[in-house]
């Protein structure tokens, strides 16, 4: 299945083009127009949420190999989940059909403006993520599998490398090798390279990076200046450019991997390299060089300002209304995990596991449920969980994680954790809100012998544990005698208070 997108601004021409192509038809999306002039005046209603907004259409069209055979449903059912695994879960899109003897796909069109949110989903790495989704579906689904882009731009192994490959499984499952196969040196090469290029450097930069990663690289040029060509050599082996694939050649590398190269800034520092190259890192600091450099290219989040203003008034609620003790409430507030901004959304900042904030997450309806939803879409993809942590000492490492359905529920179960111990617990424990089975920090619960799904006690957090506790078979479910912590919560200190009552009147007699 082949993926096309593209960006624009006026939603009508091209509605009317899906429409009026032979054999078109309309078969699915989440809108009730049912004609380009109807669907045009649908879609402005997505524009009236961020009228500053540019390029607001998303076209895609999707096309099915000749050998797959898909009705209506199926392709709906395709167009839906490519749409929510690209991130327009909350957006308006249809999906007509083209269907002639050579050519069946589909096209959708749909607003880039969330009806949530009113802000515009992030377009970062959307091709790459766009054939990652497409390989996927055609797993699900069992049609034909395409190569993607960046696959063709590699050089598939040689015979000699295919035949020793087998020969090493072959090897592996008769017990003679503790290790199945790995990478070839070549694929290795093409990896390092990726990595070395994904924040399109300067040319310089890049053989700067591949001599640090035990890459050995060499180029030479013309008279007037071209290059000749560039070649690879590790651990002993040398590859063309070409050899290795049409991107890592010297033209393919500027073409099809973004490397920056311009002749008169950068032929001075490319001789240098050639002639004194740096030394290779150890493999945890190149690694970590790597990481650093991945990083860097994912969207950073900038949270909101404060409107300190009003904070008096959310930690009464917090404290009159949900029972949540100074404690934890102004410590969330004074690290700047939880307030209200200028809008007067109320904001529970979420970090990832070194501590680096990630996005936000918007309770939006304290009166009415306990949902929150992301603040940025264009930060949602971003690993990062809103989580608190108490007892023990702030240097000792995590002994206990409960996994919560909402923050709201996270802070209500702290607190409940609070008055049970009749004080801080006696170990590090860690409240996370990681309710969603595909975003979990896995190889940190991994590392626990058990870990507490703490789930609300509803529909969805009943079916959300399920899911969980497949993936972790350490996990042990914790269930609310009420629908959700904070319920829970009041119940518990009522019956604190009546107990204490009690007391009081028996003293007294």
């Amino acid at each position: 299945m082949i993926g096309k997108q593209t960006k624009g601004r006026g939603f009508r021409k091209l509605l009317d083009y899906l429409e009026s192509r032979d054999e078109a038809k309309l078969i699915g999306g989440n809108m009730s127009g049912r004609n380009a002039r109807e669907l045009a005046r649908e879609f402005k209603l997505s524009r009236q949420l961020n009228s500053d907004a540019d390029r607001v259409v998303y076209h895609v069209s999707l096309s099915a190999a000749k050998d797959d055979k898909l009705d209506d449903e199926k392709w709906s059912e395709i167009g839906d989940r490519y749409m929510k695994e690209m991130g327009f879960d909350a957006n308006q899109f249809v999906i007509f059909r083209h269907h002639n003897t050579d050519d069946d796909h589909i096209h959708i069109a749909a607003s880039r403006i969330r009806m949530d949110t009113g802000l515009v989903v992030h377009d970062s790495w959307d091709y790459l993520r766009s054939e990652k989704v497409l390989r996927q579906i055609e797993q699900d689904y069992e049609l034909v599998q395409v190569q993607g882009s960046r696959e063709k731009l590699q050089r598939t192994p040689s015979t000699g490398q295919i035949r020793r490959i087998r020969r090493e499984q072959e090897e592996f499952e008769l017990g003679k090798l503790e290790q199945p196969p790995g990478r070839t040196i070549k694929e290795e090469l093409q990896q390092t390279i990726d990595r070395a290029s994904v924040d399109n450097p300067q040319m310089p930069t890049l053989l700067m990076r591949l001599q640090q990663a035990s890459v050995s690289v060499r180029t030479g040029f013309t008279r007037n200046g071209k290059s000749k060509g560039i070649s690879y050599e590790k651990d002993g082996q040398a590859f063309s450019g070409t050899q290795l694939g049409a991107a890592y050649t010297f033209p393919g590398l500027q073409k099809h991997l973004g490397v920056d190269y311009q002749t008169e800034r950068d032929d001075e520092p490319i001789h240098e390299l050639l002639l004194k190259p740096v030394k290779p890192l150890p493999v945890e600091q190149l690694e970590k060089l790597f990481q650093e450099i991945e990083r860097k290219q994912q969207p950073q989040f900038t949270p909101p300002p404060e409107d300190k203003v009003v904070w008096q008034v959310l930690h009464k609620y917090l404290s009159e209304k949900r029972y949540i003790p100074d404690y934890i409430s102004q410590g969330l507030h004074n690290n700047q995990l939880l307030y209200m901004d200028e809008q007067r959304n109320i904001l529970f900042i979420k970090r990832d596991l070194d501590g680096e904030k990630t996005g936000a997450l918007i309770w939006s309806k304290p009166r009415e449920n306990h949902r929150t939803v992301e603040y940025d879409q264009n930060t949602s993809t971003q690993k990062g969980w809103f989580y608190l942590r108490l007892g023990g000492q702030p240097t000792d490492k995590v002994e206990n994680v409960f996994l919560c359905s909402t923050p709201i529920d996270a802070m209500s179960a702290a607190t409940y954790l609070l008055s049970s111990c009749k004080g801080l617990p006696p170990t590090r424990t860690m409240l996370i809100v990681a309710d969603d089975p595909n975003n979990l920090p896995m190889e940190f619960l991994k590392s626990f012998n058990r870990v507490v799904v703490a789930f609300n006690n509803d529909e969805q957090g009943n079916k959300t544990a399920s899911a969980v506790l497949e993936l972790l078979p350490q996990g042990k479910r914790l269930k609310t005698h009420n629908p959700d912590w904070s319920q829970e919560l009041e119940a518990h200190l009522r019956e604190e208070q009546q107990k204490l009552l009690q007391q009081e009147r028996g003293f007294s007699l």
